[in-house]
């Protein structure tokens, strides 16, 4: 057999429907071993991005852990994960390729993984005992609080203020933040020393299984009360207090309000609220109608200094440096004009985040900023993934509890969406321009792109920041995307500059006119979230979802945005059976909050609501919310007929549900596997005597808190607030105030 011959029996041989190739290619036919690492080394350089999602893993666990975590496991974790890690990856091998050094690496990267979970457990302890005080229990009678007011955290209710706590009447370890609530702050703005007759207890936990822990929160700001004034708070004339550092807080907010009131001096009404609230921080002179169309408009994000405007000021101030010195000639050929733009920019923002308040969300949208401007001072892109995984690394070693809360989920969830959707379009394959037939359509082809790009940006965001909305608040403004496409370019292109030129013309006295429009512009934000908030089906409201749903739908949207190629899809089965966890998850059938202030109760689809509370709405709105009861359908909920002033029953399709406040209820209520909440002290034979499915009692509430009944196939399943098996520094010990 010739040569030739053997090199055709060769290719039409073993094999040859993996080996073949077409006439004419000199491509490579496909095969899955090959296709399986290509994959492969195309994350090569992607797994690193997994490490801050493991600090964030491990700061949750802790945080959320029912008892606190032996003081060993963290640093245990740290250390066992980087010393293998660091041994899988350096310990020799006979041969550098093959499956085994693949395994090694992947073993090695798990390890890794748990080190930064050890780091983030570590970051949440410690960070938990700098911010520990000793706890306040519940007061009985009046106490007098002497204090300085460091902000005031106006609600819909009316204004809160917050003091820096000096003494309280018969308490020997005082917290240091208290926050009332009073029914006018008159003269006592930031800075000025107070004196209050007030009832106080500790933060209130969650009303219910799954709401908002305000206890929480409350213990890493370090606001160790809560509660309401009689009357008035009346100004007290004592000296300052002894920490310089806390006197220099004191001048701050005082600056900090006496511009709020300069602004708003400068240009009154709504417009000038809003514009005071950018500015400083200070929210108290926006009103509640204003408060509730931006929030149903999807426009709330504007009132709180974070990400948006950071990034707006920032780019703003970039932008204008960047512009200006490149036409200055001998600073433009001998320096590079790009760094002292980022510079310039850093220093701006970090007068902003002073002047702002220095919140939580601004402090992390700045440390955002700075990784961001840093990576132009360092020569590398100024928006990538790696620099977000920085940002975030930062973050939660400083605020390792902001890692539960929901500005920072949504924040870097859209951050990390779009930096994922920049990679994709910078890697897809583009058809080569063509030549632009002429300036008008040149304009329109321009503006089109423009336009189709900001449409693309929001939904992109919007999508990624849904499923943390519907978690965290049970609701989603429809018309988010349409009233934040309206509101982004007034912001960037008329409230951001009038902004700049306020702060640049205010020394010389002339920054009224500049306020005026910025104020104006600001109104016509207002205006916008109004159209849209005010439309009755503005806001979808949704059962929350299992946290086991939840967990699996942010694993998904890691998994997209974190790998390339083919294997970002691979987050979409994912994303399905999240999806088939929330829809088909049981629903309760009745739930209460900790005080009886609102009960509803469900006959197959039909909600049923007993409001015990006429006085305030709070409870009723935002436990029915969690049930996914928009507003409007809570109003237009009916109370019982069998319901009086003692006594209330509903009937499920599984069981009689009660509600006793008196002896002669609780006789009617003794009814064989029904559920039965007494606000009254029962015998002890009640519930056997009864057959009664469940007993809660009043001293139950008090002790666990609000509840949920879901029927399962064994019975009736209640969670409570307050479990008994969770103890933290931050569980109420006694019952609190409002809440948030």
């Amino acid at each position: 057999m010739g040569e030739g011959a053997k090199r055709v029996t060769t290719l039409i041989g073993e094999n040859a429907g993996w080996s073949k190739r077409a006439r004419g290619s000199t491509r490579a036919a496909f095969s899955p071993s090959r296709a399986l690492s290509d994959i492969w080394a195309f994350q090569r350089d992607r797994w690193i991005l997994w490490l801050p999602p493991a600090m964030i893993a491990g700061a949750a666990f802790w945080l959320l852990a029912p008892i606190d975590p032996p003081v060993w496991l963290g640093p245990v974790a740290l250390l066992v994960g980087v010393a293998a890690a660091v041994a899988l990856a350096a310990w020799p091998h006979a041969t550098p390729t093959g499956w085994q050094i693949t395994v090694r690496r992947a073993l090695a990267g798990v390890f890794a993984l748990i080190a930064a979970a050890g780091l983030g457990a570590i970051a949440a302890h410690v960070r938990t005992l700098s911010v520990s005080q000793p706890a306040f229990t519940a007061a009985d009678e009046p106490l007098t609080v002497e204090g300085w007011v460091v902000a005031n955290d106006a609600s819909d209710n009316g204004p809160r203020l917050r003091l820096l706590v000096r003494n309280i009447e018969s308490v020997a370890e005082t917290p240091r933040y208290v926050r009332l609530s009073v029914s006018d702050a008159g003269v006592l703005t930031p800075g000025r020393a107070a004196r209050c007759t007030c009832m106080l207890g500790p933060p209130a936990g969650p009303m219910a299984p799954g709401a908002y822990d305000f206890a929480r929160r409350a213990f890493f700001v370090r606001l160790g009360a809560t509660g309401f004034a009689f009357g008035r708070c009346r100004p007290a004339n004592f000296e300052p207090p002894p920490s310089w550092l806390d006197r220099q807080r004191l001048q701050l907010a005082a600056m900090r309000s006496d511009l709020s009131a300069a602004i708003y001096e400068a240009a009154p009404g709504r417009g000038g609220a809003i514009a005071a609230a950018l500015v400083t921080g200070d929210r108290s002179s926006i009103d509640a109608d204003t408060n509730a169309a931006l929030r149903d408009s999807g426009l709330g994000h504007l009132l709180s200094v974070s990400g948006i405007h950071m990034g707006v000021v920032g780019g703003l101030v970039f932008a204008m440096l960047l512009w200006t010195l490149s036409l200055i000639s001998p600073i433009a050929l001998r320096f590079s004009v790009k760094k002292i733009a980022a510079v310039g920019a850093l220093l701006v923002l970090a007068a902003y985040l002073i002047v702002s308040g220095s919140s939580v969300p601004a402090l992390r949208s700045f440390v955002m900023a700075c990784v961001a401007f840093g990576a132009i001072l360092l020569d590398r892109p100024a928006i990538s993934m790696r620099g977000l995984a920085l940002a975030a690394f930062i973050v939660v070693m400083i605020f390792p509890e902001s890692v539960l809360e929901p500005g920072f989920q949504m924040s870097f969830a859209a951050t990390m969406a779009l930096v994922a959707l920049f990679e994709m379009l910078k890697r897809a394959p583009h058809e080569p321009a063509l030549p632009t037939p002429g300036p008008l359509i040149g304009a329109l082809q321009a503006t089109t792109r423009g336009i189709g790009g900001v449409l693309l940006i929001s939904f992109v965001a919007g999508l990624a920041t849904d499923p943390f909305a519907i978690y965290h608040f049970q609701r989603f403004a429809v018309y988010a995307l349409p009233a934040n496409l309206i509101a982004a370019p007034i912001m960037s292109f008329l409230v951001a500059p009038m902004a700049a030129l306020a702060a640049i013309l205010a020394p010389f006295g002339l920054a009224d006119p500049a306020l005026e429009l910025m104020a104006s512009a600001l109104d016509l934000i207002a205006a916008v979230g109004q159209t849209f908030g005010e439309r009755p089906e503005a806001i979808r409201a949704l059962p929350k979802p299992p946290d086991v749903a939840f967990a699996l739908c942010v694993f998904a949207l890691l998994w997209a945005c974190l790998w390339r190629g083919a294997l970002r899809w691979l987050g979409a089965p994912m994303l399905a059976a999240s999806i088939a966890l929330y829809v088909f998850a049981p629903r309760p059938v009745a739930a209460f909050d900790s005080d009886l202030r609102a009960i509803y109760a469900r006959d197959g689809d039909r909600w049923t609501l007993l409001s015990t509370s006429r006085r305030s709405t709070y409870a009723r709105d935002k436990l029915g919310s969690m049930l996914g009861l928009s507003p409007a359908e809570i109003e237009r909920l009916a109370q019982p007929e069998a319901c009086g002033e003692t006594f209330c029953q509903w009937q499920t399709p599984e069981r009689m549900i009660f509600v006793a406040r008196d002896t002669a209820a609780l006789d009617r209520s003794c009814v064989a596997r029904a559920i039965v909440i007494a606000q009254i002290e029962t015998p002890a034979d009640y519930t056997e005597r009864c057959q009664l499915a469940s007993l809660i009692t009043a001293e139950s509430i008090a002790n666990l808190g609000g509840a949920t009944i879901t029927e399962t196939p064994f019975g009736p399943h209640i969670a409570r607030a307050w479990p008994q098996e969770i103890r933290r520094a931050w569980t109420p010990q006694a019952k609190g105030g409002e809440g948030e």
